[in-house]
């Protein structure tokens, strides 16, 4: 079967009638599709799975009727390619905004304590917030603005190319204390990986970001409805009532080349696709998969780095015990817990608990039942009468996110190929910032500037 590239509803700008053809129905190709439609490109969004969204979906559990997401995804106010996507597709008002940035957590010995920051100017704003929370000693705080201040000019330094964060946390004269009490919980929830791993470079760049370019970018941004009525059920809508042709169960097996350009997609059944321009938004791990097989020996370095789990259990209660929205737990196995009732303003009886473990290779393979009494054991900790649960449910992202160590940040590619109508995006993609949602939809919509200006000027 060849596809007519003038499908129902899509424009056919006269510079060229062949449609981008975007494989990965992810966040990122789902940021490169509504780019592209926006811009009057027409574009088919093929993808592998029976639904869109990737590893930022939500689904309705069938014993409570509660929507759950695979994962709980926190963003900033600071990703303001993020913002932007949902102000595009119309879903920004499904998010709060904090009014202060503020983080609650439960320290072993403390109780529970907070970080908050005031609306004062940068770097102010986090110097008062640092010396007024409970969460640290008086000779840790001074440790922590020694860190702040480091951070003004520590993101362009050669050496943080080489070393992990927890090299970078000695170097600045860190404690274990600041290590386990904050840095720690940070690198966590930013990095999807434990700081004795994690690239330097990569949260440096990340901190400066959220806390060093004034207090709104440090607000948490809390999202109201599940994952996919977030990200991907209005997105969809923007594509498909401008023209985009979306192909579930559509699994692309190879790029075909001709004189070094990309002609057509080939999918399992045989089938091809001509096309433009193909943006190939895949897991890196695929890439082997997928790929001109010289491109790919090129690009095998990348596709071997290894990914980091992330597990999440959602908990249902006869009571609802948690009085924040959510709480980072300090030294335990449990990082995040979240007060799903409060967040999503769900209206069931009792109590709903989303607990996450990110970074979770020592967790990922353990049973059910083994994770949902580690979660139990972890919850009492801080909340000493928890019931047992009436329900839980278990969700392992087994390849949640690349590991952003610094190996694999020298590796990370472009998103410019050596074929010059071939471009990749991807979280794990030279985005300069973590695997996070921010990284996905900068990469799409970069990759949809350079189809743009391919399918222009195509020579």
């Amino acid at each position: 079967m060849r596809m007519n590239p003038a499908h129902r509803g899509m424009h056919s700008p006269s510079f060229n009638s062949k449609p981008v053809i975007i494989v990965g129905g992810g966040l990122s190709g789902l940021a490169a599709a509504v780019e592209l439609t926006s811009r009057n490109i027409p574009v088919v969004l093929l993808e592998q799975k029976p639904k869109l969204g990737g590893r930022a979906y939500s689904f309705v559990d069938a014993i409570t009727g509660d929507v759950i997401d695979n994962g709980q995804h926190v963003l900033i106010a600071g990703y303001e390619r993020t913002m932007a996507f949902l102000e595009r597709i119309g879903t920004k008002h499904l998010l709060t905004i904090q009014e202060k940035p503020t983080l609650h957590f439960h320290h072993p010995t403390r109780g529970f304590c907070e970080f908050i920051l005031p609306k004062l100017p940068s770097p102010l704003h986090l110097i008062v917030g640092i010396l007024s929370t409970n969460l640290f000693s008086f000779a840790d705080k001074l440790r922590l603005l020694r860190a702040g201040f480091s951070l003004q000019f520590a993101s362009n330094h050669p050496l943080l190319d080489e070393v992990t964060i927890e090299d970078w946390l000695k170097a600045v004269g860190q404690s274990e204390e600041t290590n386990r009490s904050f840095w720690e919980p940070l690198a966590i929830s930013i990095m999807n990986e434990h700081i004795a791993k994690a690239s330097a470079k990569i949260f440096v760049r990340s901190l400066r970001h959220a806390f060093l370019c004034g207090w709104k970018n440090s607000s948490l941004a809390i999202p109201r409805v599940g994952l996919s009525e977030l990200y991907v059920h209005d997105a969809l809508k923007f594509i498909e009532q401008r023209g985009t042709a979306v192909q579930l169960n559509a699994d692309v097996v190879e790029i075909v080349l001709k004189d070094n350009k990309v002609r057509a997609v080939k999918l399992r059944d045989n089938s091809e696709i001509e096309c433009s321009v193909v943006i190939l938004s895949v897991p890196h791990f695929r890439l082997h998969t997928i790929l001109p097989t010289e491109l790919g020996i090129t690009l095998a370095t990348i596709g071997a780095q290894p990914s980091t789990p992330i597990v999440s259990m959602h908990l249902w209660f006869d009571n609802d015990f948690m009085s924040h929205e959510f709480v980072g737990l300090i030294d335990r196995r449990l990082q995040w817990i979240f007060n799903k009732r409060k967040i999503n303003r769900e209206q069931g009886r009792g109590g709903h608990v989303s607990c996450v473990i990110s970074g979770a290779e020592k967790f990922v393979e353990m049973t059910n039942d083994d994770l949902v009494k580690l979660a139990m054991g972890d919850l009492r900790t801080v909340y000493a009468s928890v019931p047992e649960p009436l329900n839980a449910v278990v969700i392992r992202e087994k390849r949640a996110t690349l590991s952003c160590t610094p190996e694999a940040e020298k590796v990370r590619p472009n998103h410019q190929t050596s074929i010059p109508n071939l471009f990749l995006a991807g979280d794990w993609t030279n985005t300069g910032l973590p695997a996070t949602i921010e990284g996905a939809i900068i990469s799409g919509e970069r990759c949809a500037e350079l189809a743009i200006t391919h399918v222009r000027n195509p020579a």
